[in-house]
């Protein structure tokens, strides 16, 4: 029981909402501070709309109360004057009747507006109409003047009734402004915090792609033992998963390929130099006399044997630099240059060309690795040779600035076309001009200056030269301390 408890727990933990529950979800996290806001508010304007409403009801049935009232004393001035003449016992009893009512429609007046406020002026004229009672109707009196100070005071009450009520709708309104701002200062603090919890979840989303775009850009550069651990949405793990198993596809592939190079470019040197040693032997007359046709057939199979040669070592190089891994060593580029010079030292007198070194490198420690360093030297110096004309130099300019290694090579050859500068760094790639070339290469160089370059982290341009020719500048990070990559 525990134990399916335990699973069911994990299984919780382990559950990830799938790309459209996350949008849904933040969505409503981003809605539901604006939601709250409206809801509050609705119900503030709701109180508030029923506070005017009983605003409203209240002046009507007061103001309708105090009329009534008003006509009431109207009608009893008038039936009083008028009984004074006729002497009516039955209009004396109308007349107690409405000095009854009256006073009743105070009663009235105080029930419906119960404030102090009210309840004062209420009182006075309940005062008033009562002293006008005494006088007029238990002593009998016949005196108009005792009903002027009600007149009065109902005219004084009549304003001021008036002007209560303006001053009550005056603050409704004022309260239902200020409930209106109040809304429209909460929105505009919300609408930034919407913006906030939208942006977090876009930001979220671009987080993992980018850090899915760093796992492939790595894939892509032979990083084949890289953990590859993609957090977020249910698609986005099962991407992962799938990344895995194309890492694992890759790196077996990998590993084959590079199994089978090793091989066959070690198979293929031991019978070459069988051949490249029975052909000696020809051209030397050891085994007998050669004419001049033989002679010819046995040059012809010694430049193929050499171009065969050359195309194993690059085979070899190329291997080397998807299998290596280079250490950092300190940059001496005076003796790198004499190593490289004595590389070509043949070819360049071969077709009377040479090296023209400008070498700004400054005098401080700098840290790489040599061995591929001098490796991308030689790829692109041996390319610039290969396609400059005879008796022309090649220029190889080293700088260093914002610790970043600079390395170009120019030469005064026929160019690269616009169509090819994408595809000459392509494996076995043999562009239009060097099929006119005297000299074949292997069409590896350039494949293993880039891969070099990319297992270097560094960045590789390829530009026209003035007056014509190309240049390849590499640039390349530096170590300023000693160190293991």
């Amino acid at each position: 029981m525990q134990r399916q408890a335990s699973s069911k727990f994990k299984h919780l933990l382990d559950w990830r909402p799938n790309l459209i529950g996350q949008f849904v979800f933040s969505t409503l996290l981003s809605l539901l501070p604006l939601s709250l806001v409206v809801i509050l508010f609705l119900n503030a304007l709701n109180k508030q709309l029923a506070v005017t409403q009983k605003i409203v009801s209240d002046n009507y049935l007061v103001t309708k109360t105090f009329n009534s009232l008003k006509q009431d004393l109207n009608s009893l001035e008038r039936a009083t004057r008028q009984n004074w003449v006729l002497k009516s016992e039955s209009l004396d009893t109308l007349i107690a009747n409405k000095w009854q009512s009256s006073l009743q429609s105070i009663d009235e007046l105080i029930f419906l507006s119960p404030s102090p406020d009210y309840v004062n002026q209420w009182q006075q004229l309940a005062d008033v109409l009562s002293f006008a009672q005494q006088h007029l109707v238990h002593e009998q009196k016949q005196d108009g003047e005792l009903f002027a100070p009600a007149s009065k005071l109902i005219a004084e009450q009549t304003v001021w009734l008036r002007d209560q009520n303006e001053l009550r709708i005056t603050k409704n309104q004022q309260h239902l402004k200020t409930l209106q701002a109040s809304f429209i200062n909460w929105l505009l603090a919300l609408i930034p915090i919407t913006l906030l919890v939208s942006g977090g979840f876009l930001w979220r989303i671009s987080g993992r792609l980018r850090e899915l775009t760093s796992v492939i850009d790595k894939l892509g550069q032979g990083h084949w033992q890289q953990n590859i651990s993609v957090k977020g949405s249910s698609e986005l793990i099962e991407l992962g998963n799938k990344l895995q198993w194309v890492q694992a596809q890759l790196h077996m592939l990998e590993q084959q390929k590079d199994t089978f190079l090793r091989h066959v470019t070690h198979e293929l040197k031991t019978p070459l130099a069988s051949m490249v040693e029975g052909t000696d032997l020809l051209a030397d007359e050891i085994v007998g006399p050669i004419n001049a046709e033989q002679q010819a057939v046995l040059e012809l199979i010694t430049q193929s044997m050499a171009r065969l040669r050359i195309m194993i070592e690059s085979l070899l190089n190329y291997n080397a630099i998807r299998t290596s891994k280079e250490s950092i060593t300190e940059l001496d580029f005076s003796v790198m240059m004499g190593k490289i010079e004595r590389h070509f030292e043949h070819r360049l007198i071969a077709r009377d060309q040479s090296l023209l070194w400008l070498n700004e490198l400054p005098s401080r420690s700098l840290y790489i690795s040599t061995e591929l360093l001098e490796m991308i030297l030689v790829q692109l110096i041996s390319n610039a040779l290969k396609f400059s004309p005879e008796k022309e130099a090649v220029t190889i300019k080293v700088t260093f600035k914002h610790s970043k290694l600079m390395v170009s090579v120019s030469d005064l050859g026929i160019g690269v076309d616009e169509s090819e500068k994408m595809s000459i760094f392509g494996a076995f790639y043999q562009g239009k001009n060097a099929k006119s070339q005297a000299e074949m290469g292997s069409g590896l160089g350039l494949t293993i200056v880039k891969e070099t370059v990319e297992q270097l982290n560094g960045e590789l341009k390829l530009e026209d030269n003035d007056p014509h020719g190309c240049c390849f500048t590499v640039i390349l990070p530096i170590q300023l301390t000693q160190g293991v990559n």
